[in-house]
């Protein structure tokens, strides 16, 4: 789950994700890094234990995390970039291999699909140390219809290429299961009475179109990236754009519909919170909905019950999680999983792309 989901871009200070901003943004008027001798320090030692080749050679450290889950980015003398990433566990080695698998398997620039490479592990440090992407984050891009459809169907040949992979990863499938659904929607319904209804409703409805409903013979398993928001996929500009993929942390073997109902319902909250409106997250949507099942289209009956899914889910961390305060959404992001579940994905997505909500 990328932090800062719902802030706004230009929210000075406060652009932090739990993967990387691309240092043209980090380093923009406005925004205001975390700085100091200590960060310094910090990122020496780690350089000095995970890439023991780089230690004397930094530059600049940008901190964009303090506190014990530091996140930074790394100027190296020769202008190259570093991401530093601390964990508060172990998860750090296992996200290490992971991109060592995915970048064996042919995802390593400078290919058009790709993750960052991973440089170091610093056991001492619980960091990893990873190269920064390019581009410019999915996001980015929706501020411009065309520039976000065309980077929408970069994303969906990215999906594409990764589900298609033959690489051994775990089997993820448990991990955001039906009954941490059930436990979202009742502690949201608790929290507020109003809605409990509709929140238990879709709830329900949601958990027996992906466990209950399914043939227990279905499309197999296929590498997932488990958190598939479009701060976590950076395209750069042009007519054959690369898509590098960051934040592989709860990578995986899923069905296929899991990333893809993921994605596009992130496509609308990343839209509504950046932009005041879902029409620009929604014309994304339905290009890389096109393209992904036009190449391949595997488990697409159950998208619409992961975009479900992945709103509760949203709800949650809003206003559980994180206490923003934004009840607002709960109405907007439960006529949203409302409509998928009754209409259809496509049905859904066209109405945001031609009605829009006023703000209040």
């Amino acid at each position: 789950m990328t932090v800062s989901q719902h802030q706004p871009s230009s929210g000075p200070g406060r652009l932090v994700t739990s993967g990387q901003v691309s240092p043209a943004v980090a380093l923009r008027p406005g925004f205001d890094p975390i700085g100091s001798r200590e960060a310094m320090r910090w990122a020496r030692s780690v350089l000095a234990t995970a890439v023991p080749a780089l230690a004397g050679s930094l530059n600049r450290v940008v901190m964009l995390r303090d506190g014990h889950r530091r996140l930074a980015l790394l100027e190296l003398c020769d202008g190259r970039w570093l991401a530093l990433k601390q964990y508060c566990d172990s998860q750090g080695v296992w996200t290490r291999q992971w991109l060592q698998r995915l970048t064996d398997a042919g995802f390593a620039p400078p290919a058009r699909f790709a993750v960052t490479p991973a440089r170091g592990w610093s056991g001492i440090h619980h960091t990893l140390v990873t190269d920064v992407a390019c581009g410019q984050a999915w996001t980015h891009w929706l501020h411009s219809p065309a520039a976000g459809c065309a980077a929408a169907v970069a994303a969906a040949d990215w999906l594409i290429r990764l589900q298609s992979l033959s690489v051994t990863l775990p089997d993820r499938t448990r991990y955001r299961a039906g009954e941490q659904l059930r436990r979202q929607a009742g502690r949201l319904a608790d929290q507020y009475p109003d809605h409990a209804a509709r929140l238990l409703r879709v709830a329900e409805t949601t958990h027996r179109r992906l466990h209950a409903d399914r043939q227990a013979a279905g499309p197999g398993l296929v590498p997932s990236h488990g958190d598939l928001h479009p701060e976590n996929l950076h395209v750069t500009r042009g007519g054959s754009p690369t898509v590098t993929a960051i934040d592989v942390d709860t990578a995986g073997l899923r069905r296929p519909s899991y990333d893809v109902g993921y994605a596009l319902a992130q496509l609308l909250v990343a839209s509504w919170m950046r932009t005041g409106s879902f029409r620009p997250g929604a014309g994304a949507g339905m290009a890389f909905w096109r393209r992904w099942t036009a190449h391949n289209g595997a488990d697409a009956d159950a998208v619409p019950a992961e975009v479900a899914r992945t709103l509760m889910q949203s709800l949650h961390f809003e206003l559980i999680t994180y206490r923003t305060g934004r009840t607002d959404l709960l109405d907007r992001w439960l006529d949203i999983a409302e409509a998928v579940l009754a209409d259809g994905l496509c049905a859904a997505f066209h109405t945001l792309t031609t009605v829009q909500e006023p703000v209040p």
